[in-house]
């Protein structure tokens, strides 16, 4: 053999060809280490060929890191051989030991806060439970009240309401009796309608400790016995808006202000003291029509505001079917519509309690029909004038030798009449009115 080839063959430099034959001359790996052995600081020659061991490689492909297992890659090392260290940690992308343990005391610390705000939350929501289960019980603890303890509130309560009402009754005469001599300016008119709305407010606070559900039955009475409905409406409300109504227009705003105010009002009785619904019915109906009759500009909202209290005056109506002052406040808002004037008038007259002054107004709506030159005769078809005047002359006594040739125009064109309007012909009245 040629001494250079032996030299190039023994050289730890040697070529890769001698390299590859020298390994495919050596047998295979040694077995894998128990995992219990520790090694040693100075690794023995099988240790240091296993540890520079690729393994067997296919035929005609040169050895790549990538062929050789990790697991296989990890157990051969030498935890005591710093080269070997390096090297495994440049071939895996790990760091070395103190950066480490610094990245592991950092992630120690977060995992300990993640765990310290899971608890937190755990805790709070462990709380949000509870307080919802809390909210879930079906009857909460109260502390019920003694009749002593309920008497001495309404006590208390009626004291205060008399002195407040005393203040409003004299506030409102002395501005009546003024009425054409003094102005009130936004201060004033504001301190007046703080005034009332504390008396409404007073009055609630009565109705509700009067009709508690633990009040006694003589307890209950007395909201009926000293007539506080009504006191409520005359002194608290109806007063006052007389007097806005007789400053208007300067007072419109402050009108408007406190109709809205006892309007709610009386909404919050209706829904809270059931005991005088069919007082509260006919307030709100009186409200809208307050309402309605102080708006000449906005025609949609007057509108707005008479279906309102039609709304609330046959609903009262229909609880109180004999009760003749419903029906002529329905008859104020069918205007102009006459003949369904001439059937709530006529109704507000028939009924079991009627109601007095339905005589005048009935008129006013009479008398411009029986003039010579009737202003609504335009808005009336021929046979509904002549039915609106009969039902005049019979009322009034007037004009009794008119009477004959009007029914018969009435006959003569309510045929026609009828068949032109079909079956509309039955909503102004007419039946309504043969009925009663």
């Amino acid at each position: 053999m040629n001494p250079a080839a032996k030299d190039d063959s023994d050289s730890p430099n040697g070529s890769p060809a001698s390299s590859l034959k020298r390994e495919g001359s050596r047998s295979q790996s040694p077995p894998k280490r128990p995992k219990s052995t520790r090694p040693t600081s100075t690794p023995t020659p099988d240790d240091s060929r296993a540890e520079f061991s690729r393994g067997t490689t296919q035929k005609g492909r040169l050895w790549a890191p990538d062929d050789e297992p990790t697991k296989a890659r990890h157990q051969s090392q030498d935890k005591a051989n710093v080269a070997s260290n390096t090297r495994l940690r440049a071939f895996s992308g790990a760091q070395p030991k103190g950066q480490r343990q610094t990245q592991n005391q950092t992630q120690n610390q977060t995992q300990s806060q993640n765990q310290q705000s899971q608890l937190a939350s755990t805790h709070s929501s462990s709380h949000v439970d509870d307080d919802d289960t809390a909210e879930l019980i079906k009857q909460p603890e109260t502390r019920p009240i003694s009749q002593e303890q309920l008497v001495t509130e309404v006590k208390g309560i009626y004291a205060g309401l008399v002195m407040v009402e005393s203040k409003c009754i004299e506030v409102d005469s002395a501005q009546t009796a003024q009425s054409d001599t003094s102005v009130l300016n936004n201060e004033q008119w504001q301190a007046l309608i703080a005034l009332h709305r504390t008396l409404l407010h007073e009055h609630h606070d009565f109705f509700l400790a009067s009709q508690h559900p633990s009040a006694s039955p003589a307890l209950r009475r007395l909201a009926s016995k000293y007539a506080m409905p009504a006191r409520m409406w005359r002194h608290g409300i109806h007063s006052f808006l007389e007097l806005l109504r007789h400053r208007l227009p300067a007072s419109l705003e402050h009108m408007l202000t406190f109709i809205y105010l006892a309007y709610s009002m009386m909404a919050l009785l209706y829904e809270t003291v059931p005991a005088f619904e069919d007082t509260w019915i006919e307030c709100l109906g009186d409200l809208g029509r307050y309402r309605m009759a102080i708006e000449d500009d906005n025609i949609r909202d007057r509108e707005v505001w008479t279906s309102v209290s039609r709304h609330w005056y046959s609903k009262a109506s229909d609880k109180a079917p004999t009760t003749g002052r419903l029906y002529h406040h329905l008859a104020i808002l069918a205007r102009p519509t006459a003949l369904q004037q001439l059937y709530y008038y006529t109704k507000s007259l028939c009924v079991a309690i009627p109601f007095a002054s339905a005589r005048e107004s009935i008129m006013t709506l009479f008398d411009p029909l029986m003039a010579s030159n009737p202003s609504q005769q335009s808005r009336l078809a021929p046979p509904e004038l002549a039915f609106v005047r009969i039902h005049s002359i019979m009322f009034s006594k007037k004009s009794p030798e008119k009477l004959e040739p009007l029914i018969a125009e009435l006959r003569n064109d309510l045929d026609n009449h009828i068949a032109r309007s079909t079956r509309r012909w039955l909503e102004p009245g007419y039946v309504r009115i043969l009925k009663i």
